[in-house]
């Protein structure tokens, strides 16, 4: 397949770990330009490492907390000044701040979720947006997840906030397509990397002191709740597999595809 992504300019927020730099690994094998967004110094010196031997025409990590607003146009700028025109934007960042009921949930972390989760997705959004509506083309992806398609117990808001990506990937699709904009969204279930010693940042929820991890060590039984089943052998999908998914939509052989989630999930919602 032709995706004509050669050259271009992707950014890929929350680019240093497991998803992310999935999805900057397929990037990078179609010859773009890659910026990856992300606060681990040392781990975004190393995926650009990575992203340059697989094939990025250029690569770049910049740190940013992407709920930041100003934060979040100096990064933009940043990418400007390096590669030019931004041609395709994933929002990749998120994750869940606890794991809990949310009778027991503390409001303090229904905020960070939030933040993380959605106002992320739209500084990004519109950060980007005039420089595709004026040039009348871009490509933007979100990931949500299909924790926003069903819920996961324990995670009730960050359900609910990956429901609002989904949500937002549709009514912006209808308000920019006219720009000659896709919008689009990606909806994992699990994911784990081939190689987790060098996979997650030291910001990831999966990293060995990432809330994830540890609630996995210490309420497994609870942890089973959130569980799904595929209907294949294989219960986790590859960072890869979200990064293939990532530059269809974002091809050129996708131009007539907008407002659509993809499930990259192996059935979890047919089994």
């Amino acid at each position: 397949m032709q995706t004509g992504l050669a050259g271009r300019t992707v950014i890929v927020t929350g680019g240093n770990a497991n998803i992310g730099r999935g999805i900057a690994h397929a990037f990078a094998a179609e010859n773009a330009n890659v910026a990856i967004v992300a606060r681990d110094a040392a781990q975004g010196r190393r995926v650009v490492d990575e992203l340059l031997a697989h094939g990025a025409h250029d690569a770049l990590w910049h740190a940013a907390d992407v709920t930041c607003r100003p934060e979040v146009d100096a990064m933009v700028d940043a990418v400007r000044a390096r590669f030019g025109e931004i041609h395709v934007l994933v929002n990749n960042v998120g994750g869940n701040v606890a794991v809990d009921a949310f009778v027991d949930s503390d409001p303090k972390t229904w905020d960070q979720d939030i933040a993380l989760n959605f106002k992320s997705t739209l500084n990004c959004t519109q950060a980007v947006l005039p420089g595709m509506i004026e040039r009348s083309r871009g490509r933007i992806l979100h990931i949500g997840s299909t924790a926003g398609l069903v819920g996961d117990p324990l995670l009730s808001v960050y359900s609910a906030m990956k429901g609002a990506i989904h949500a937002f990937t549709r009514v912006l699709a209808k308000e920019v397509g006219r720009h000659g904009i896709t919008v689009n969204a990606i909806a994992p279930y699990g994911t784990m990397p081939e190689d987790p010693e060098n996979a997650f940042s030291s910001g990831s929820r999966f990293h060995r002191d990432g809330v994830i991890s540890r609630t996995l060590a210490t309420r497994p039984q609870e942890m089973a709740r959130i569980a799904r089943r595929t209907v294949l052998e294989r219960q986790l999908a590859l960072p890869s597999e979200i990064g293939a998914a990532a530059v269809y939509l974002a091809s050129d052989a996708a131009a007539f595809v907008t407002g659509q989630v993809l499930a990259v999930d192996g059935g979890t919602q047919i089994a």
